[in-house]
């Protein structure tokens, strides 16, 4: 059988991306169960819920992400899911940028795969747990390929713009707002007024599922300090700047890289990355002058909003912003948004890697040796992100308690309080005490409650439900049962060995008593949660997910309609 001609010439790339998606997943690929990490939390068969399309009252972080978990796991079981859709997040991306730049030689694309992959960014997303982030990171260079098309007004341009933008949106809020970003930046590089107008109302209409129960959602508490608590940091003594440049600075320091600490490993990638970004200004030859000018707008824009909230008046005056439109609460966290950045360095790589490579200048085995310095550098600079981040995202899995408890709250109504009521994070034994956002919210049937504060190193980050703040309460009144029952509470879930005192725990019939949780039935309740905590018109929230939805479907029809008149 003839090997297709795109396979022939397309092969480097493609095992330069299987690598690296195999040698970072390696763990998941060997063994069985779910990866629990950070903010990655998949369950064996997740129960749909309001919370999923905001329609609870709580603050749509993973609006509407977990709405198609819930759907997709009907068919796919949790650690399936988990292992598929880390796997298209590497390859999407790795796939992506090398068509981005498939005009080159094979060592130039494989080194734009390898920049683009293989980088802090994409190393500490994963580490603490935002594996929608890294999908969305995969979904750009493809955003960059269709909003070309719609630009230059060719075929399929604007329905696969369009498809994007809303596959970029189900990923995660911050995500949506990049897939604008990017999208209007290289529309915007062939000028016209109403190509850019037609971009900002795709993207917005994309982003609706989770922009309207943001807004119309009841007054969440918002902290004066979130942005510059979550704002980028310096791994080393060389600053914020320099691990920006390298793709690095996450706010969590507790999860970053452990030769990222090192000045000589940050200064060595910063310095590459200015020699990259030095090298962008061979990219037109590439990706054509003007989007070339947009990934560069793009990239640059991406670069200051990562960096802006790391100066003083800028976080404060984001802070005093945020406590009166709460809402935007949910763009804290600024290193995410330095992901287009690295669509800049990806092609800049490339680009240099081309021109010592293909070039016909002297000394051809000393170019060929730098060409080969700089595809190695990306894996010698950060040799952590080898096997699932050092172990860190090696699969556990879920204890039988689990299930016996989701049997038991499936058989009564009303709601589940969790405790310990310190936070959302948890450290289980049996998951070897990583620290991971807590399952009972997605395991678990019916409303599931838990303190929503953030334990950072320096301070208590005030939780934003106004309702939860109310159970916190409960919890500390000298009848706490009768006080949750009012609040529409029958359940209170106690997981063990995270510190809950026997004299924390209400009084109540004792449902289950197994080695990692306990499970208190308080009795049926009185009051009711869906009329007590504050939720967005529901009508209004469906209307826009119906229309996200809307573009989405009628641009894949389009897609299916030109594909279908080009065949004939």
């Amino acid at each position: 059988m003839a090997v297709p001609d795109r396979l022939r010439t397309r092969w480097p790339e493609y095992l330069a991306t299987a690598a690296v998606s195999v040698v970072v997943l390696g763990p998941l690929y060997v063994g069985s169960g779910i990866a629990l990490r950070g903010d990655m939390v998949f369950t064996p068969d997740q129960p749909w819920k309001r919370a999923w399309l905001g329609l609870d009252g709580s603050v749509p972080r993973a609006v509407p992400m977990d709405a198609l978990v819930s759907v997709v796991d009907e068919v796919l079981p949790g650690a399936v899911l988990q292992r598929l859709l880390l796997t298209v997040a590497l390859l999407a991306g790795g796939l992506g940028i090398a068509r981005l730049v498939g005009g080159l030689h094979a060592a130039a694309r494989v080194a734009a795969v390898l920049v683009y992959l293989w980088n802090p960014w994409v190393h500490e997303r994963l580490a603490i747990g935002q594996w929608a982030m890294v999908l969305g990171y995969g979904v750009l260079p493809w955003l960059v390929l269709a909003a070309t098309r719609a630009r230059d007004g060719r075929p399929r341009g604007w329905p696969t713009t369009a498809v994007l933008l809303v596959a970029s949106a189900v990923c995660a809020p911050s995500v949506g707002l990049l897939g604008v970003l990017v999208t209007v930046a290289v529309v915007a590089s062939g000028g016209g007024v109403r190509r850019v107008v037609r971009a900002l109302l795709l993207g917005g209409v994309a982003n609706l599922p989770w922009i309207v129960p943001a807004l119309l959602g009841p007054d969440i508490h918002a902290s004066s300090t979130e942005f510059s608590d979550f704002a980028p940091r310096g791994e080393s003594s060389l600053g914020t700047l320099a691990s920006l440049l390298s793709m690095g600075g996450i706010w969590k320091t507790s999860i970053v890289p452990p030769e990222r600490q090192h000045v000589v490993v940050v200064a060595v990638a910063g310095l590459l990355a200015l020699v990259f970004v030095a090298s962008f200004r061979w990219a037109p030859g590439a990706l054509g002058r003007r989007t070339a000018v947009g990934v560069a707008a793009a990239g640059g824009a991406s670069l200051l909003l990562a960096a802006l909230p790391t100066l003083g008046p800028v976080s404060h005056a984001l802070g005093s912003v945020t406590a009166h439109v709460p809402a935007l609460g949910l763009l804290r966290d600024a290193h995410r948004y330095l992901a287009p950045f690295g669509l800049v360095l990806a092609v800049g790589a490339a680009v240099l890697v081309d021109r010592l490579v293909a070039g016909r200048a002297q000394d051809p085995a000393g170019r060929r040796a730098i060409a080969a310095v700089v595809l190695v550098a990306p894996v010698l600079l950060l040799p952590s992100m080898t096997w699932g981040l050092a172990g860190a995202l090696a699969p556990a899995s879920y204890p039988g308690d689990w299930d016996r408890v989701a049997a038991e709250v499936d058989r009564g109504e009303g709601a589940t309080v969790v405790l310990p009521w310190t936070g959302s994070y948890r450290g289980y034994a049996w998951n070897d005490h990583r620290a991971v956002l807590d399952p009972a919210p997605r395991f678990l049937p019916g409303d599931v409650l838990i303190d929503d504060r953030h334990f950072l190193t320096r301070h208590v980050l005030p939780g934003e439900d106004p309702f939860l703040l109310r159970i916190g309460a409960a919890l500390q009144t000298g009848n706490p049962a009768a006080s949750l029952r009012e609040l529409g509470v029958r359940w209170v879930l106690v997981e063990r060995e995270n510190g809950v005192a026997a004299a924390q725990v209400p009084a109540g019939r004792i449902a289950f008593d197994g080695r990692w949780l306990e499970l208190v039935d308080l009795g049926s309740p009185t009051g009711d949660l869906r009329h007590l905590r504050p939720a967005p018109a529901a009508t209004i929230v469906v209307l826009g997910d119906i229309a996200a939805l809307l573009v989405g479907c009628v641009s894949v029809w389009q897609l299916r309609s030109g594909l279908v008149r080009t065949r004939r």
